[in-house]
């Protein structure tokens, strides 16, 4: 998964423009790359920086790095 990928996630859940805020502070905050792979660490980093928003940002977080955990 990319921040790309992330960012398209959220729009699920909120605005285009609130996503991109989102992920970009998650970058800030994890040090996270931009528009390549993540690493496990990196994308569970990015969930847990994401899930401090609560309600359901937080929710689509914990799923998104649930699913990563099991794969």
């Amino acid at each position: 998964m990319t921040t790309d990928d992330l960012l398209h996630a959220l729009t699920q859940v909120t605005s285009t423009s609130d996503a991109r805020a989102l992920v970009s502070r998650a970058m800030r905050v994890t040090g996270a790359p931009n528009h390549r792979p993540l690493q496990l660490t990196e994308l569970v980093q990015m969930c847990e920086a994401l899930g401090v928003e609560g309600g359901s940002i937080q929710r689509l977080a914990e799923n998104i790095a649930m699913a990563a955990l099991r794969d």
